[in-house]
């Protein structure tokens, strides 16, 4: 009895090496809790829902998404923590935010660092995309992609048309070292605030100004609290959509194509909406009482020129900056 019990279990466990497991030994269903900042109107969330969906759809319940808008899952740093720690799947997270892990992603946030949007995007799906991409797996993010939330504009209780009108004020800045110091360098006294507490702090006078997108401004209402917005776009705000390596590693090649693909549609849309919506967002929140001030961006460029050399070092050396500026 013993060596047919023993023949059998033997048998068994040649069939598994070999694939041959039975259904209910099969791997199960992989879910993934996948959050985003903003609510439903945000382009990021339209196009992060739309990679969902896709993935939903084609992974035939092999891999099932749940998206979780509205900063349910915290704001971007306890959502990067929270991949690192395995409770969340994944996010776009700002490379500012990530720079705690991979400094050399403030790349992105050099200020005029890019000619256009289409200049942007070159860069970000290209070779140094790619390079600094890789960066992110040791630290336990696996980047599928790169999105543009837009470009940076100060938002302020009162007008701001020079670098010198920045001079004392409590300027909001997503946390990261390098916006600290630019904003610090043009004299003003930057407070790191997460991006859920933005509305409350402008409300409650904690801060007097920001930078952040158009459309970002006007889906958050935040002409209500900071009615002067000042054209400048002097910093790309670059987000990499992140899942955590974790989970990414339980995925089998075929699902991980299938999210891999699906972000990609994801990111071109979002991308696309941001493009588009700029401008309506501007004339809907200047329809709400705010005031849109156009610049003569020179001396910003001028005042902004310093952190070059104190930041090169930090993202990859002026070869790296270089070959941004030299993308096509």
């Amino acid at each position: 009895m013993q060596i047919r019990k023993l023949v059998a279990t033997s048998a068994m466990l040649a069939a598994f090496a070999l694939g041959y497991a039975t259904p209910a030994l099969a791997q199960a269903k992989l879910t993934c809790r996948f959050g985003v900042l903003g609510n439903a109107e945000f382009p990021g969330t339209i196009g992060m829902q739309l990679m969902v969906d896709k993935v939903n759809a084609a992974a035939k319940g092999e891999v099932e998404m749940q998206l979780f808008p509205n900063s349910q899952l915290g704001g971007e740093k306890e959502m990067a923590e929270g991949m690192r720690l395995g409770s969340v799947c994944g996010a776009p997270i700002n490379v500012s935010v990530l720079s705690v892990w991979v400094p050399e992603g403030q790349l992105f946030d050099m200020p005029f660092l890019f000619r256009d949007d289409g200049h942007a995007y070159r860069v970000l799906a290209g070779t140094v995309g790619q390079q600094l991409a890789a960066k992110y797996e040791a630290h336990g993010f696996k980047v599928v992609g790169f999105l543009v939330n837009g470009t940076r504009h100060p938002m302020s209780k009162k007008p701001v048309i020079t670098p010198e009108d920045v001079k004392g004020l409590k300027f909001r800045v997503i946390q990261s070292p390098l916006h600290i110091e630019l904003w610090k360098m043009l004299g003003a006294n930057p407070t790191p605030i997460a991006f859920p507490e933005i509305y409350n702090s402008m409300q409650t006078g904690v801060v007097d100004a920001m930078d952040n997108a158009k459309t970002t401004y006007w889906a958050s209402k935040f002409y209500e609290v900071a009615p002067h917005v000042t054209d400048l776009g002097h910093i790309y705000s670059i987000s990499a959509v992140a899942f955590s390596s974790t989970f990414w590693k339980r995925m089998n090649p075929a699902q991980q194509a299938i999210v891999q693909s699906a972000a990609m549609e994801g990111i071109k849309l979002q991308d696309r909406l941001i493009a588009e919506g700029d401008e309506e967002a501007m004339k809907k929140a200047v329809g709400m009482g705010a005031t849109y001030h156009k610049v003569d961006k020179a001396p910003w460029q001028k005042a902004m020129q310093p952190i070059y050399s104190s930041w090169a070092p930090k993202v990859g050396g002026l070869a790296m900056i270089k070959a941004v500026q030299d993308t096509p």
